[in-house]
């Protein structure tokens, strides 16, 4: 009703944009936060301890937030790069493998068991597959097919150009075929 109103008298219309808190941020985000962390680290524990160091701090930088822009974007960002530190200061040691009963799937209840079963083996090979890619590919695989981010926003997230994402997508991709066509 104030919205025509303020039309039919050329008033300018604008949106009041709630302000979004960081616990509102924390509960809408979290899984995707951990799921990004699960893949980037293949580590459960691991994932664990760089969520928790991701809402760290993002608590602590809270204020530096900018309330115009998608906080997702913001978290996954530093999530993606609290990851990265991680597997980077674990080296080797560090296992890139998730096993399959942490895998957060719902099953469809319509499948047969044994297509359940294939699909099942289908998606631990992949995420086995994703987990041996170099770091580089791996970022970019994950947040666009397990977080299904466009090129646009992994550029944003990541930092780096968007015609960078798309090269680094393409040979991810091809390092992913061949790796899976290898384990056949």
């Amino acid at each position: 009703m104030a919205t025509s109103a303020a039309l039919r008298f050329g008033f300018p219309v604008t949106a009041i944009q709630p302000s979004v808190t960081f616990a509102d941020g924390v509960r809408e985000h979290q899984d995707e936060v951990f799921g990004v962390a699960l893949r980037i680290t293949g580590d459960r524990d691991a994932a664990l301890d760089v969520t928790s160091s991701t809402f760290l701090n993002a608590y602590r930088a809270f204020h530096r937030y900018d309330q115009t822009r998608p906080l997702r974007h913001w978290l996954l960002r530093i999530a993606t790069n609290e990851a990265i530190t991680y597997v980077r200061k674990r080296g080797r040691e560090l296992r890139r493998r998730v096993e399959v009963e942490h895998a957060s799937t719902i099953a469809d209840p319509t499948a047969s068991p044994d297509a359940e079963s294939v699909a099942r083996e289908d998606r631990a090979r992949i995420r086995a597959a994703v987990s041996v890619l170099p770091e580089l590919y791996r970022v970019v695989i994950v947040l666009r097919y397990f977080n299904e981010l466009s090129v646009e926003e992994i550029a944003h997230v990541t930092g780096r150009p968007a015609s960078t994402v798309g090269v680094q997508l393409l040979r991810g991709r091809a390092l992913l075929r061949t790796t899976l066509g290898a384990g056949r």
